[in-house]
């Protein structure tokens, strides 16, 4: 979220920007572009930095005059796209400063809409499946991979087999959040509004990923899907999506590396037979009495998560 001083600041930079761009006349000469750069103000244009994530420490990732700058002729090319923008967010207004006037609140409500909605996937998906409580667990620490590698060479050789057997099915985080979607069902359709929401925190601070214009104003009208968005996403914006789902989660994980959800599924192996103790959010404990064997002194028992 970023500090009050930092908030206030980056908000009056982005309405400044929108000034200056809504202050140039339009190159598209239509009766339809008219009409939107009347109603696309500066204050709804600034509207939409809103989904640009502003925290301490963390560079606003694209520039925002360009990305608004974009917004402001993509509309103006594509009239109708507006008219379904506006009627998405439902727009009771009928004149040109009625919209001015109603749209700033309602984009900015899109948008906190789209967040409360990635939290509450997040709770959800936590709490139903606890596999994915322990793979966030296990990808604080890069080094539980190494712990878990470690403990292996002693473990008794069934349980290395049965261990050294499991392997990731899914070649990327999306493709494995996918899997875990279609088998517990446990998130709502998202709506339009929100879709637009995820599409657009993607779309300003995401920059290794690009769209065209027709492929933008899918997702501003909401188009894309929950599941189409994490496929479509490289690394970064994986780590976005889920730093909103799962709030506290440290920064600069590798989150579409096989090798944590390698970890997190051995090790959901170990807990399921008690041969791991987890305490979630604190601690692994490896139960060398459950596995028949006495500790070896040059490893550690137990690793803090």
């Amino acid at each position: 979220m970023g500090t009050l001083p930092q908030r206030v600041a980056f908000r009056y930079a982005a309405l400044q920007a929108a000034r200056e761009i809504t202050s140039h006349p339009g190159r598209i000469r239509t009766a339809g572009a008219d009409g939107v750069r009347r109603e696309l103000t500066a204050e709804v244009l600034a509207a939409f930095a809103d989904a640009v994530e502003v925290r301490p420490g963390h560079r606003v990732a694209v520039n925002l005059s360009r990305r608004m700058k974009q917004l402001w002729d993509m509309f103006q090319q594509a009239p109708g796209k507006w008219e379904q923008f506006k009627a998405m967010l439902n727009v009771k207004a009928t004149s040109w400063i009625g919209v001015a006037r109603e749209l700033p609140g309602k984009i900015k409500r899109m948008f906190a809409d789209g967040k409360k909605w990635l939290e509450k996937a997040g709770s959800t998906l936590v709490s139903k499946i606890p596999l994915l409580r322990l793979y966030l667990d296990v990808g604080k620490l890069p080094g539980v991979g190494d712990w878990m590698k470690s403990a292996l060479s002693y473990l008794p050789e069934p349980i290395q087999k049965a261990v050294s057997a499991i392997t990731a099915r899914a070649n990327s985080l999306a493709s494995w959040i996918d899997q875990l979607l279609k088998k517990h069902r446990v998130l709502a359709a998202t709506g339009t509004a929100v879709s637009a929401a995820l599409f657009a925190y993607i779309w300003f601070n995401v920059t290794e990923i690009s769209w065209d214009v027709p492929e933008i104003l899918r997702g501003f009208l909401g188009g894309y899907s929950f599941v189409e968005l994490l496929h479509s996403l490289p690394e970064s914006g994986l780590g976005l999506l889920l730093g909103l789902m799962f709030p506290g989660i440290p920064g600069g994980l590798v989150w579409n590396a096989i090798l944590p959800i390698t970890v997190a599924l051995r090790i959901a192996y170990m807990v399921q037979r008690d041969y791991i103790e987890w305490a979630p959010g604190k601690e692994l404990v490896l139960r060398w009495d459950k596995m028949g064997i006495e500790p070896p002194g040059n490893i550690a028992s137990r690793v803090k998560i």
